[in-house]
């Protein structure tokens, strides 16, 4: 199921790509790394409370065409926290929250005349996996949502073909749903995100 509606969304990109004349746009790839700051999230449904999560990584991989002051892209993502505390009680919490995520992303992104800096502003939707899993009751499950993301940043060209950037972006999805035992459970997802990032094109 996974599969399938991740290779949909891929499929969209392709498409929207295919949309521009190949020869308009220069193709790049990039990598970023970086810390996720993934926000308290509150349980509704049959089992309600606040948890709250420990610092976490992030990683992306883009691939896409480079118009010069417009970019679009096919983008691969993943981000880990592990648990910090659940409330009521303060209780301390044994397990962790993954997003696996696929986005379509739009990038402004023009060179200041004279200089190497470029400003960054960007904005994706697409779809992620959020699973959930908790070393305690021995739990685990995921669910797919709707995700999207918006961002700002700095890049500095290091060369004609090089770009290193620094970003902020704020990553979010719709509640996801989740059975543990007989408790329906959903999960609001917030998550603020700073990266490096290398972009490339070829």
């Amino acid at each position: 199921m996974i599969i399938k509606y991740f290779s949909g969304i891929l499929c969209i990109t392709l498409v929207l790509f295919s949309s521009f004349p190949l020869l308009a746009g220069s193709p790049y790839a990039g990598l970023t790394v970086g810390l996720a700051y993934l926000n308290d999230s509150s349980l509704k449904g049959s089992k309600s409370g606040d948890l709250s999560y420990e610092d976490g990584e992030a990683f992306s991989y883009a691939h896409g065409l480079d118009f010069g002051c417009f970019r679009m892209e096919g983008e691969i993502g993943y981000q880990k926290n592990d648990f910090a505390t659940y409330e009521p009680g303060g209780l301390d919490a044994s397990g962790d929250l993954s997003i696996l995520s696929l986005l379509a992303n739009g990038y402004y992104y023009c060179e200041i005349p004279n200089t190497s800096v470029v400003p960054i502003i960007s904005a994706g939707v697409g779809a992620a996996s959020v699973e959930l899993e908790e070393k305690t009751d021995d739990f685990s499950e995921d669910d797919i949502v709707l995700a999207y993301q918006v961002g700002a940043g700095l890049g500095v060209k290091v060369s004609p073909s090089v770009t290193v950037n620094a970003m902020y972006r704020y990553f979010s999805t719709q509640d996801a749903s989740f059975q543990e035992g007989g408790n329906d459970i959903k999960i609001d997802i917030s998550s603020h995100n700073v990266l490096l990032g290398l972009k490339v094109n070829f």
